[in-house]
């Protein structure tokens, strides 16, 4: 008997381009969304403790009490009302049998509050928290600095409460900071105790302010964010945020890396159009910024409390670091830093390569797609500049900040200019796929991510991690669009492959919306880089991952059998 023949419909591969079903979209566009919101829980503090917690925990509540009395009114240098807030201040001390000064410089009329909790070791190294207690005449100082000081006050309960540290912790509450830092200049040049101090915490703050992030170290921070690391800080930190006059900030801190101490500096970032201004006030304040301010606190004096500060010193070297949601800081040094960015330049050029050999880009198609980040990222970036001015002239508000434009609203406005201007990225290089492909167009994008990882490893290593880590992701998201078809595979390596881009710039997008002082020039050219370092995840998303449509099998003649 012959052999029946059966004629079956030609079936396409589940592992087409094309394939990728919208519920494999979904999963990916929710596993972005929740990176995304973990990555935003960096700088987002948390909720505050009520009053009736515990005594060794921080409370918040219990925080904002001393708060309304600190910044009742203004209270600058000198004023009876700083009279007041310095008594406040050694009376909350001495209600916990701490040793409490009054350090006056005669010079400036600063009186620097000086309370001390003894640790148990014959250490003669300690541990120094300070805030300046002290406002401008113009406002009562509730973020800038009444809310650090507030936290000082109950992180002193909590440890007092608490089994006792082997170091001595001494709280410094400085006076003058806002006249020139003589507060401070008399306690790190006079005081006879300045010698002890092993490493000093600052913190600084501003009204309607996001979490407390790490913003500066003092050059050669070394052993410092290796402490810092094992300290499992609840906050947000990039080394970005070290910038090259790191050591002439006009604030506290300043004081300390010229006297050769380890220091390093926590603050808000905030709103402006209530700094130094009657706004300033209790109601500006978020409890749980506070929480997370005392948090911090805690953290600091428990590690630095229980550690040999015998090793504490300035180093020669720095470190290059970042917050990782669930995992805390990471860090390493420059000259890995450096390494990472050659591997990932080779790395680049290995994967465009390998893409190329497999026809999914074209040389005249990746030339058009490197022109489309800078391209739309300028044209972008130019409209959204117009539209802020054009707020900022509906806002009269905003010219009574001068060199720092804000208003009522701005965190808002600014976070819209940025989702237009994004949606607007996203659409343009979902029309653009259906030309240049997307292969194309992602890996234009990645040259000039290559470019900066390379430049920034050179000149601004500290900065290294903004580019390097988003660049690894958008190289391993190109290599998974280009090699793995299988639809759930590709969707679940795509969402692992966004964790670095999204991890380390959104906190920076959210910053840059809070305090606006650059507007958008900042943050929309670097939401335009995110974006083109997400472009693969994206484009699966709206359903446009894959080369040319003109390549596709869907445009080619199909023959007809006989």
């Amino acid at each position: 008997m012959g052999t029946i023949h059966h004629d079956r419909p030609a079936v396409r591969s589940t592992h087409s381009p094309r394939a990728a079903t919208w519920l494999t979209r979904l999963v990916l566009a929710a596993a972005l969304i929740v990176t995304t919101l973990l990555a935003a829980g960096l700088v987002v503090p948390p909720d505050a403790k009520r009053a009736d917690t515990t005594a060794t925990t921080f409370s918040a509540d219990r925080a904002m009490q001393d708060l309304e009395v600190v910044a009742a009114e203004p209270h600058p240098i000198g004023s009876a009302a700083q009279q007041r807030v310095r008594d406040y201040l050694t009376v909350q001390a001495e209600a916990l049998d701490l040793p409490v000064e009054v350090q006056l410089d005669e010079s400036s009329g600063a009186e620097n509050v000086i309370a001390r909790l003894p640790g148990t070791s014959s250490s003669d190294r300690d541990v120094l928290i300070t805030a300046h207690y002290d406002s401008t005449p113009n406002g009562p100082g509730a973020g800038d600095n009444g809310m650090a000081v507030a936290a000082m006050l109950e992180t002193m309960r909590v440890l007092h409460a608490r089994e006792s540290l082997s170091n001595d912790v001494v709280f410094l509450f400085t006076d003058g900071e806002e006249n020139g830092q003589t507060g401070i200049a008399a306690y790190v040049d006079d005081h006879p105790d300045a010698d002890r101090v092993a490493v000093a915490f600052v913190f600084e703050g501003l009204p309607e302010s996001a979490g407390t992030e790490m913003r500066t170290t003092t050059p050669g921070d070394a052993w410092l964010v290796d402490q810092l690391a094992d300290a499992s800080l609840p906050i947000f930190t990039n080394s970005a945020l070290n910038t090259s006059d790191r050591d002439r900030i006009g604030n506290d801190f300043a004081a300390f890396a010229p006297a050769g101490i380890v220091a390093a500096e926590f603050l808000t970032e905030g709103h402006v159009v209530r700094y130094h201004k009657p706004g300033d006030n209790v109601a500006a304040i978020d409890p749980g910024v506070v929480q997370d301010h005392g948090d911090t606190m805690v953290a600091l004096a428990e590690h630095f409390g229980n550690l040999d500060l015998s090793a504490a010193r300035i180093t020669d070297s720095d470190r290059v670091f970042f917050s990782v949601p669930l995992l805390g800081l990471v860090s390493y040094p420059v000259w890995l830093a450096q390494a990472l960015a050659v591997i990932a330049a080779v790395a680049f050029l290995v994967v465009v390569g390998g893409a190329w050999r497999r026809r999914l880009v074209s040389a005249p198609h990746l030339a058009w797609g490197t022109l489309v980040a800078p391209g739309m990222g300028g044209a972008l970036t130019v409209l959204a500049w117009a539209a802020w001015q054009l707020l900022l002239g509906l806002n009269p508000e905003s010219e009574q900040t001068r060199q720092y434009p804000d208003f009522d609203g701005s965190t808002t406005a600014m976070a819209a200019i940025g989702a237009v201007a994004g949606l607007a990225f996203v659409a343009a290089c979902h029309w653009l796929a259906r030309r240049l492909g997307a292969p194309a167009l992602a890996a234009g994008s990645l040259v000039w991510w290559t470019l900066l990882a390379l430049l920034l490893a050179i000149g601004e290593p500290l900065f290294s991690a903004v580019a390097l880590w988003p660049l690894l992701g958008g190289i391993a998201a190109l290599a998974v669009a280009a090699w793995v078809s299988h639809p759930w595979a590709r969707a679940g390596l795509l969402a692992l492959a966004a964790i670095p881009g999204l991890v380390i710039a959104v906190p920076l997008l959210i910053l840059e919306a809070i305090n606006v002082e650059n507007g958008p020039l900042v943050a929309v050219p670097v939401l335009m880089l995110l974006l083109g370092s997400l472009l693969p995840q994206l484009l699966l998303i709206t359903g446009r991952l894959g080369p040319p449509r003109s390549d596709t099998p869907e445009r080619k003649e199909q023959v007809p059998r006989t």
